[in-house]
């Protein structure tokens, strides 16, 4: 699934790389390009990633003056010093986790190296540069859109989408559908779930003063149901012929498909094919081994539905006060 250009984002690029250059020219920096590159690599595609990315960048600046000041002083203004600079500081930046200050910081190390001096004016001016940089990547990454209605049309394509599938499963039960060639819904169940998990994933990284974990969750939660459906589409494929059993499950499927919402709890569904898993314990065991095998398989199925349900039930009885208010003010009290 090609995803389309982040216009929002070249733009931003574009934009703060020239205003950095301009802001750093009007302070009288030297290199003042160096600013505009600095915000260039500072603009992520979250909020908190730009933020992680640059206090990263700031922690191992400080370590490239430490290090670049000994280089220089052992070593002279030379290829040499610089040689070994990178040799220590790239090692260190790999080791702590700060693989983005490498380029950056050495980039300013060489300002040294070409003003052959490392005063307090040329150490200033590497800090102005920095600071501006990355100052303007934070200030225009702080506006990202919310992914709210992208992650809400995501839910309904996949709710949309299992139910259609649960439905199929029912009449194939029924014996009105083929019980195999269930393939392709489920390929696509698959490419709008990664689709949704990745818009989740992005708008928990682009909510700074809150935990916005609930849709990661929910995507998650989905993803454990689509295997379930999955491993129920093996079963139906071995199945010789339709016990009379087969409809009491059929029956459970396409209630499940039709009460199929993100703010169900599931416990009604549970408690409905927890009664019919108890009525088939109780009917007489077949007499011939074809009825037998294809019962057992019946009430596979049913385990797994089961198993389904519970993994909705779960995620409900694990939201908190704050998330039913935020994510379920809408709901029907009856789901509940």
């Amino acid at each position: 699934m090609k995803r389309k250009p982040d216009y929002l984002k070249i733009l931003k690029i574009a934009a703060g790389t020239g205003i950095s250059i301009i802001i750093a020219e009007v302070l009288g920096l030297r290199y003042s390009a160096s600013a505009g590159v600095i915000t260039l690599l500072s603009i992520q595609d979250t909020k908190k990633e730009t933020i992680r990315v640059v206090g990263r960048r700031l922690a191992s600046f400080v370590l490239a003056l430490l290090l670049s000041a000994v280089c220089f002083r052992l070593f002279g203004y030379g290829a040499l010093a610089v040689a070994v600079f990178l040799l220590f500081f790239a090692w260190a930046c790999m080791t702590f986790h700060m693989q983005e200050g490498i380029s950056v910081n050495t980039v300013l190390m060489t300002h040294f190296l070409a003003e052959r001096s490392m005063g307090a004016g040329d150490i200033l001016n590497e800090v102005l540069l920095l600071l501006v940089g990355a100052g303007i990547g934070v200030i225009l990454n702080l506006y990202i859109p919310g992914k709210k209605k992208q992650i809400k049309m995501s839910q309904k394509q996949i709710e949309d989408r299992m139910k259609e599938i649960l439905g199929s499963m029912s009449a194939a039960l029924l014996g009105r559908e083929r019980r195999c060639g269930q393939s392709e819904p489920l390929l696509c169940l698959e490419k709008e779930l990664d689709l949704g998990e990745r818009r989740a994933y992005e708008d928990m990284e682009n909510s700074l003063l809150s935990e916005t974990r609930y849709y990661l969750r929910y995507m998650n939660m989905r993803k454990g149901q689509a295997l379930v459906l999955t491993r129920i589409e093996k079963q139906l494929c071995r199945l010789a012929m339709l016990p009379p059993q087969a409809e009491q499950i059929a029956c459970v499927m396409g209630h499940i498909s039709e009460s199929f919402h993100e703010y169900n709890n599931a416990v009604d569904l549970l408690e409905e094919l927890e009664a019919v898993k108890m009525d088939m314990r109780e009917q007489p065991l077949p007499t011939e081994r074809l009825e037998f095998e294809n019962r057992a398989v019946l009430f596979q199925i049913l385990m797994e539905l089961e198993q389904f349900l519970a993994m909705k039930k779960e995620f409900v009885e694990e939201l908190d006060e704050h998330e039913i208010r935020e994510f379920w003010k809408d709901r029907n009290c009856q789901d509940v």
